[in-house]
């Protein structure tokens, strides 16, 4: 996440996915959708950005709880 702009509104770079991945990720806050290309950036509300930034996180958390899992297997 960046700074916020004039409009209230932050930067928010979305990392390019493999070649089978969807071109654009599906971020849905309060009932408002946003589509955000992958491997750009995009201005969207901070509460977008936010929910994003979460949702990275959880991803990477299961891939470890994984990961942990399969080495005890």
């Amino acid at each position: 996440m960046s700074k916020t702009n004039e409009s209230g509104r932050v930067e928010l770079n979305v990392p390019r996915g493999s070649d089978r991945e969807d071109p654009n990720v599906f971020v849905g806050v309060n009932g408002v959708n946003y589509l955000l290309p992958r491997g750009r950036k995009s201005a969207v509300p901070p509460e977008v950005a936010a929910e994003f930034t979460r949702a990275e996180r959880a991803r990477d958390a299961l891939d470890e709880t994984r990961r942990a899992l399969a080495r005890t297997v």
